[in-house]
């Protein structure tokens, strides 16, 4: 074969897994679109979506990159796609920038193969169509690990620059994202690649590019006297003796399974283990290596450590994993053993077979009735939170107009209360008068006028009693609101009418 040869078909193969890539992404895209289309919002998004109502340069519980994506895609509309089409266009980039690290890495079918691993694992699917601040921390994340391996083989100056951008836009996404400042760290300091930077000036004003862009959330903080910084260093802490610790410990690894696909997670820690052990010789394992494992390992210590640790923060340190799975597969490709066969389409089938459950359930609720007894958990089932709310917002401008004018809405967690807010339009006004503080402290809507009526809320999940939040007003109760799928009850909403000075 000639080099003329040769010099044709790499970029023939390129522009191949660059086509088999985008119809990949497309087609994806295409289900996720498929389950926008037919499920309204949880109320996990509705409490993302209430801050994009009330624009700031940050939010008590999270930078203020979600919410400002949402404001911009809800601009003509406040329906689910609208809010929702922020993190469908986060994962299509995501999809794309992850090819291209592979590619670069790698080869362009290792790219292709690094996106058909994120395709299969659960949460990256939830997380691309569903609101969250990972849908816009992903593909910042990706392009910061491209700038940062740009940086192993080009010496131009603007480089250092460009990644602190990235960095605090990262930053601006999740608080994690300042990981990534670290993770670029720490590969400077242990590559012969990288090492050259450490002497170059514009290193370190990349780390003020990456400050004066999250220069938004220090200023929202300063002003209220750091509140996020309790919130997430101070007052979400478990207690730190060593049972509790090992028990947080195990269950943040056992978490993992579902969220991470329970035959791609121990995979994956397999992929590490392989590119921990060719960091030595391979300067691409060791940056892949280095961009994983110090993240995983810094979410676990975090996940020992809090009261209320989710399984999904660990996402970011997965990504670079899936890379070098593309890269090691691609190594393969031709002559995989029977048990790598077998095992790529168990993952295939439980990921297809899952989604497809999945869609059935979230279309005929009443298929819970063919889980074993006790399986079930309806505070688990986020689906039961996706319905009724056109069946609440009547039962609401009923028993608004019985109580007068003034009245205005309350609920008992903020979640609920977003949900509310979001249904109603804020029409009546929304108050959260929560035992915790929340975002509403911070909107003003956390206590209720005190001489007007309220109508409180409580579901079956959450059922904190008026007289405790509430304790100055008189409460009585209305009719509860069942809503009911297919035979099923799905969710109950029970009203309550309050006066106010009932109880001064």
């Amino acid at each position: 074969m000639t080099e003329a040869t040769v010099g044709v078909r790499a970029p023939e193969g390129v522009r191949r897994w660059g086509i088999r890539t985008a119809v990949l992404i497309a087609a994806v895209t295409l289900v996720r679109l498929l389950f926008v289309s037919t499920t309204d919002i949880a109320n996990g998004e509705a409490y993302y979506y209430l801050w994009s109502r009330f624009p700031s340069l940050s939010y008590y519980d999270h930078p203020p990159l979600v919410a400002w994506m949402t404001w911009l895609t809800t601009r003509a509309s406040h329906g689910s796609l609208a809010i929702r089409s922020g993190p469908l266009v986060c994962a299509a980039l995501f999809g794309a920038l992850l090819y291209t690290l592979g590619r670069r890495l790698f080869s362009a079918r290792a790219g292709f193969i690094a996106v058909a691993v994120v395709t299969l694992i659960p949460v990256f699917f939830a997380s691309s169509y569903a609101l969250n601040p990972e849908a816009p921390l992903a593909p910042l994340w990706v392009l910061g690990l491209l700038m940062l391996e740009r940086m192993r083989e080009h010496d131009e100056p603007w480089r250092p620059l460009a990644a602190g951008a990235v960095a605090g836009l990262a930053f601006l996404a999740k608080y994690s994202g300042v990981l990534l400042l670290g993770v670029g760290l720490l590969y400077l300091l242990l590559s012969p690649q990288g090492r050259r930077w450490l002497r170059r000036p514009s290193l370190y004003l990349g780390s003020l590019v990456a400050l004066a862009v999250a220069t938004p959330v220090l200023v929202w903080n300063q002003q209220r006297g750091w509140p996020s910084v309790a919130l997430h260093l101070v007052e979400r802490r478990a207690p730190a003796d060593a049972a509790t610790l090992a028990l947080n410990a195990w269950q943040a690894l056992v978490g993992q399974l579902a969220p991470f696909h329970p035959l791609m997670f121990p995979g994956l820690l397999v992929v590490l283990a392989i590119c921990i052990r060719r960091s030595a010789a391979d300067d691409r394992y060791r940056f892949l290596a280095l961009a994983s494992w110090p993240v995983l390992l810094f979410f676990l210590v975090m996940m020992m450590r809090v009261r209320d640790p989710e399984s999904h923060w660990t996402m970011v340190g997965y990504i670079p994993l899936a890379v070098a799975a593309g890269g090691l597969l691609d190594e393969r490709a031709g002559r995989p053993s029977p048990a790598l066969r077998w095992y790529i389409r168990a993952c295939l089938a439980i990921t297809v077979v899952g989604t497809a459950v999945f869609y059935a359930y979230s279309r005929a609720p009443a298929l819970r009735r063919f889980l074993p007894a006790g399986a079930y958990d309806p505070d688990r089932d986020f689906f039961n939170e996706m319905v009724g709310w056109s069946e609440l917002r009547e039962a609401v401008g009923k028993q608004a107009s019985a109580l007068g004018p003034t009245t205005v809405v309350a609920s008992c967690q903020y979640a609920l209360c977003a949900h509310i807010l979001t249904a109603l339009d804020d029409r009546p006004a929304v108050y959260c008068p929560g035992l915790r503080r929340t975002e509403f402290d911070f909107l003003g809507r956390r206590d209720p006028p005190a001489s007007v009526p309220v109508l409180y809320i409580q579901d079956d999940h959450y059922h904190e009693p008026p007289a405790t939040l509430l304790p100055d007003r008189d409460c009585r109760p209305l009719p509860t609101l069942s809503i009911e799928r297919g035979g099923v009850v799905m969710q109950n909403y029970h009203l309550w009418a309050c006066s106010p000075g009932g109880r001064g």
